[in-house]
């Protein structure tokens, strides 16, 4: 049988690594195709099969030639470097200790370090995705940062959805 694949990466779609020739691409696209064409599959594996096929198929028709190719890499290289942190999980401002004298939020890290938050950076947020919503759309969408342990490599992403009163 033939398994679905829901990769998006096209060298991910050929089982391929970005480091090989045209040529090594071109046998595994062609092993691919020959295991999951349509024809040589029955009953639901065809379904599947030709799903496959065509997710196979696309990703050769690019990678196959030389400029679309090197325009894909270009994308995806900078598709990689744009990536945010990996978020550990979510934390509700409002679940965050506020301390009055210095004016942020801070919340424990399982490391024994803290997430820090200062009431400005909260602010800035606020207004900042308040005048995006107002050109896309009104409504009551959440807003948030990404902030880091002051001690580990951790981070939590900081979500509220009205803006804190302090």
């Amino acid at each position: 049988m033939c398994a679905s694949s829901s990769e998006k990466d096209l060298y991910g779609v050929l089982g391929a690594s970005p480091s090989e020739s045209t040529e090594e691409l071109r046998r595994r696209y062609q092993h691919l195709v020959l295991k999951c064409h349509p024809d040589r599959l029955s009953g639901h594996e065809t379904e599947v099969g030709l799903k496959r096929f065509l997710e196979v198929d696309a990703a050769w028709k690019i990678l196959s030639d030389k400029n679309k190719r090197r325009d894909y890499d270009l994308q995806r290289r900078a598709r990689d470097l744009k990536q945010d942190w990996p978020v550990d999980s979510t934390v509700f401002l409002e679940d965050m200790a506020w301390n009055n004298d210095e004016r942020l939020y801070t919340h424990c890290c399982r490391c024994g370090g803290a997430f820090i938050i200062d009431e400005e950076e909260v602010q800035e947020e606020t207004l900042r995705s308040s005048s995006q919503e107002e050109a896309e759309t009104a409504g009551g969408q959440s807003r948030g940062v990404i902030v880091c342990c002051d001690t580990c490599s951790l981070s939590v992403y900081v979500t509220w959805t009205n803006p804190p009163q302090s």
